[in-house]
């Protein structure tokens, strides 16, 4: 299913779908645009079951090439259950899923994994993380207050039968039409991972500033460009997109979609870098979420206003 690469190569693929599972917003009332196709408004607001948000963040990614179909679940929201309430009141099934990917070894991206994992039901579905996302973490917070940051429950996981595969590089699948990149170089002077967060080792608390287990997931779009999805985006979105087009060969951005974690004093000041780069890289979509922050959109939207894509639990974002 999987393969670690050499010099392998993305094969463009004719369409891929990003259905947003669990973010932080919810909005009925945005509009269908281009690309993106809304939920529709329920008929009778005291019926449910209803869409809820949450800070978490979970994409379902279908790519399709040459009559072929795949789907990959992308992260898992932070609640045990958000992500298959979800699921229930949009419909997709995840039976025909392929594989499960854990951007980061965060609570807001695996704590639906157990409630996932006993609703479809399967054996030896694989899931794929980069190693660092089994440390035990937390934040610490200038005022001294502290955050606790637990990894994924590997006995759980192990109870449910996943087919856990540890990639600390990059890793193609389905015939090389995914990327899911492993470690991000960080080549940009001012993306500097997350300063406050503590790991804790072998002899104690110690500084993990760089969050070296933050992954993107990544496909061509034949004719169109990279749709490049991003869980929080620890390693800097600049990072993310450079190292997207370093690994692939595709120097066109079409889509960048998910956490671009500019939110808070902390990462504002990355705002305006991170804009300036993404001018230079001329996406054709943005579609910030999850931890992206209030300034950070309010920015992007004016600055992208033709390619700024609000994002909102149960949108589907198509690309073709």
């Amino acid at each position: 299913m999987d393969t670690v690469p050499g010099t392998v190569r993305l094969r463009p693929v004719d369409s891929v779908d990003v259905t947003i599972l669990v973010d932080n917003s919810l909005d009925l009332f945005l509009p269908n645009e281009a690309h993106a196709t809304r939920p529709p408004v329920p008929g009778d607001w005291t019926a449910g079951p209803h869409l809820r948000a949450e800070h978490g963040f979970s994409a379902l990614v279908t790519i399709r090439a040459n009559g072929a179909e795949t789907r990959i679940l992308y992260d898992a929201g932070l609640s045990s259950d958000a992500l298959s309430h979800n699921l229930e009141v949009l419909g997709p099934s995840l039976r025909a899923v392929a594989s499960i990917v854990l951007s980061h070894g965060h609570g807001d991206h695996h704590g639906g994994l157990e409630g996932l994992l006993r609703t479809v039901g399967r054996k030896r579905l694989p899931l794929i993380l980069h190693p660092d996302a089994w440390r035990t973490r937390k934040l610490v917070f200038p005022t001294g207050a502290e955050v606790n940051l637990p990894p994924p429950d590997r006995s759980m996981l192990a109870a449910a039968d996943v087919d856990l595969r540890e990639r600390e590089g990059p890793t193609y699948l389905f015939g090389e039409t995914a990327l899911v990149s492993g470690r991000v170089e960080r080549v940009t002077a001012f993306e500097k991972g997350f300063p406050i967060q503590w790991a804790r080792g072998a002899s104690g608390w110690e500084p993990d500033p760089m969050v070296w287990d933050d992954q993107y997931l990544a496909c061509d779009v034949r004719g169109k460009g990279l749709v490049v999805v991003s869980g929080c985006g620890h390693a800097g979105m600049i990072n993310i997109l450079r190292s997207a087009q370093r690994s692939t060969g595709v120097d066109r951005v079409h889509a960048a979609l998910g956490g671009f974690h500019l939110t808070g004093p902390l990462f504002e000041p990355v705002i305006a870098p991170t804009v300036a780069e993404l001018e230079r890289l001329h996406p054709d979509v943005l579609v910030p979420g999850h931890c992206t922050g209030w300034k950070a959109r309010q920015e992007l939207a004016r600055r992208f206003p033709a390619a700024y894509l609000e994002s909102s639990v149960g949108t589907r974002f198509h690309f073709a």
